[in-house]
């Protein structure tokens, strides 16, 4: 059987960053970046890249993502090694619905469809569609299948950054009992909502070259354990180009994560244990248009190295998880 369905294993609606195939989208990116001309801003020139939206704006985003992970677990002098490879698709339809005198917005974020693969160790993938009446996995399937259709309000600062969702309980009370443990949390939602549509903590004026920087946290669990995932990231506005008469501003950053471990609600009699991220990072680009202050597209590929270590009685199990999570997104049809 799978692992439980967690954050990680579901970028289409709560991962770097989430998202229409990395390489299509690449090549269609450079193409175009290739074929316009430089929008010929003067290196002085600020930009203002925060949200400025009208009543009734709507965006709608095809999202795929990625998850491989390769574990290594060592007992007694002998290792054994899995694979599995999880995969997402969907589209999502974000819209403004209220724009405040102080440039913070409501907006809604409705998941329109959503699709989730799972590889496990013997090749045959397994297929979950919410278009479809059932599913190779059927929780899954029904957790698809409840998320969407809902919409969830989403609170957006004056800087673009998401404040708050609200909508997730209605999930909830569209799938069993005993599946709610698997709806994604708030924070979830929150963190999919910011990989979508908008810059986070974005300056009001900003030249080419300049950065600025902002921390989120996300969550994080790899059962038993979990905890959230820090990123301290710093964002770069590398340079506006002009793409079918449309001026768009492209950002990179860059990420160094931080683990924090939740010990709170560990199992009863869990032995003494140790988390430790080796290493982590994350590295996206986002096209943002300046015309209509949101997101054209954006891709991101997050890396990370996890030791975990059990000291039982008579022995000690260590186990280490390299993961890759690819995410993208690309708008496809504005109002």
């Amino acid at each position: 059987m799978p692992p439980p369905l967690t954050h990680t294993q579901t970028p289409a609606w709560s991962r770097p960053n989430r998202l229409v195939r990395f390489g299509l989208f690449t090549t269609c990116c450079l193409a175009l970046l290739a074929l316009s001309n430089p929008a010929h801003a003067q290196e002085t020139e600020s930009y203002d890249l925060r949200p400025q939206w009208e009543v009734g704006q709507t965006a709608r985003y095809e999202v795929w993502s990625s998850r491989t992970q390769h574990a290594t677990v060592s007992l007694a002098g002998q290792s054994r090694t899995t694979d599995l490879v999880m995969s997402s698709e969907g589209e999502i339809t974000w819209t403004v619905d209220q724009v405040k005198a102080d440039g913070s917005s409501v907006c809604t974020m409705t998941m329109d469809w959503l699709s989730l693969d799972y590889t496990p160790e013997d090749g045959k993938t397994l297929k979950n569609d919410s278009r479809k009446g059932s599913g190779d996995i059927e929780p899954y399937h029904a957790l698809l299948k409840a998320m969407t259709g809902v919409p969830i309000k989403v609170s957006v600062g004056p800087d673009g950054t998401v404040t708050k969702v609200q909508g997730v309980k209605a999930i909830s009370s569209k799938i069993k009992p005993d599946l709610k443990d698997m709806v994604p949390d708030d924070l979830d939602f929150i963190e999919t909502a910011t990989d979508l549509a908008t810059l986070v903590a974005a300056p009001q004026a900003i030249e080419v070259g300049k950065k600025w920087k902002t921390d989120l946290k996300w969550t994080w669990s790899d059962s038993p354990f979990e905890g959230y995932m820090h990123h301290d990231t710093s964002f770069t506005l590398t340079g506006i180009e002009d793409v079918a008469g449309i001026p768009i501003a492209v950002v990179d950053s860059r990420s160094k994560l931080k683990l924090e471990l939740d010990r709170s609600d560990l199992p009863e009699g869990m032995p003494p244990f140790d988390v430790k991220l080796v290493k982590g990072e994350l590295l996206s680009q986002v096209m943002f248009d300046l015309t209509r202050r949101e997101a054209v597209g954006r891709n991101a590929v997050q890396t990370t190295t996890i030791d975990v270590t059990i000291r039982m009685p008579n022995a000690t199990i260590s186990r280490r998880v390299e993961e890759t999570l690819q995410g993208q997104s690309l708008r496809v049809e504005e109002e």
